[in-house]
């Protein structure tokens, strides 16, 4: 595909960046096929996969010639693949599609048309249903994620203030995204953002253009235990590209009222990952990164695992057994705003059903005061 355009309609491209995922490509596949707005591109972008990953997609090249296939020679990591992705899209817009995740069949079509009559819109964005790792809805789970990340607050149209909405609130899902591909250059996607790329693109994104919701659930995010997101050295990876962003946030003068959130949650991830680091055995990378986090604010929690970190082998084993304390018996989920720890309890995330209108209102009046 040469052009942007087919047949006069903007072609759309869909980015499927993989690994070793050839069962649930099929499925993920499948939903970017079966969109109901039909000047797509599709590129499976492989990140040298050793999986049945090329049969997979074969098929589907059979019945679809809208299917590129890209296979890496090596393995070059998320962030190379995701700006290779970029840099290949022939559409005027694009987005992200991951590899055991799934598109409605109206998605693109009914993200697109904000973006069609506002130029500058950057991007526009939906909510999304949440599955287990058999590809069933989880409905109680999705409407606890939508207030959790509260996109419960926005109604549909232009979104007021798409710094706060992207980067505090965190209510923008990176495989429910429909990006302008004039406004977002593969450079947006640094390598220092790491697992945290989507943030940083998204920051990238808001100094370029706005923003429009849907409040639709046109795409499904699959949660599985014991995925990559959980494992150790995935951690790692994510605190790395968290403090990369935060130390840009806080340099950048437009974000200024903004600053006492970012130190908190810079605060907690470095005492998250110097905890992290403390259970692993690296006692002295931890008591680094926790030292750092008592600089920024003086946390109990910062504090004891900094004592620990100088107790040698007894301190790790000490990190070891609180975690493995913690994951037995406490059940509460951790708040994802950190500063809320300080200023007020977290959020209830156990409700199983949206508010009332009334209950609505107290709930913004509340939180505004």
């Amino acid at each position: 595909m040469s052009s942007c355009q087919k047949h006069g309609e903007p072609v759309v491209s869909i980015l499927i960046p993989t690994f070793n995922r050839a069962g649930y490509l099929q499925e993920a596949l499948a939903s970017a096929c079966a969109q109901t707005y039909p000047h797509l591109e599709i590129i499976v972008l492989d990140d040298a996969s050793f999986d049945d990953t090329p049969v997979v997609v074969r098929r589907f090249q059979a019945q679809d010639d809208r299917i590129l296939y890209v296979r890496n020679h090596r393995n070059r990591g998320l962030v190379a693949n995701w700006r290779q992705g970029v840099a290949m899209a022939q559409g005027a817009f694009f987005c992200f599609l991951g590899d055991d995740d799934t598109l409605e069949p109206a998605f693109v079509e009914t993200l697109l048309e904000p973006l069609r009559q506002d130029a500058r819109l950057v991007l526009a964005f939906c909510d999304h249903w949440v599955m287990d790792s058999a590809g069933r809805r989880l409905p109680d789970d999705s409407e606890r994620n939508t207030w959790r990340w509260r996109r419960a607050r926005l109604s549909e149209g232009p979104v007021d203030d798409f710094l706060r909405v992207a980067l505090i609130d965190r209510s923008v899902f990176i495989g429910a995204v429909l990006f302008r591909r004039a406004l977002v250059h593969p450079t947006f996607l640094a390598d220092e953002a790491r697992a945290m790329v989507d943030l940083w693109l998204l920051y990238r994104c808001a100094q370029q253009g706005g923003a429009y919701y849907v409040p639709r659930r046109l795409a499904s995010c699959r949660w599985q235990p014991g995925g990559v997101s959980r494992s150790w050295h995935w951690r790692l990876y994510g605190f790395e590209g968290e403090l990369f962003c935060y130390r840009h946030f806080l340099q950048d003068p437009v974000l200024a009222p903004y600053r006492r959130i970012f130190e908190a949650r810079m605060s907690y991830a470095l005492t998250t990952y110097g905890n992290t680091l403390l259970s692993m055995g690296q006692r002295a990378a931890a008591r680094d990164r926790l030292r750092q986090a008592l600089r920024l604010r003086w946390t109990l929690r910062s504090s004891v695992g900094y004592l620990l970190a100088w107790l040698g082998p007894l301190g790790s084993w000490i990190s070891r057994g609180v975690r493995w304390l913690r994951s037995r018996f406490w059940r509460k989920p951790v708040p994802n705003y950190p500063e809320e720890l300080f200023r007020y309890g977290a959020p209830d995330l156990l409700v199983k059903s949206r508010p009332s209108a009334s209950e609505q209102v107290a709930l913004l009046t509340s939180a505004s005061s």
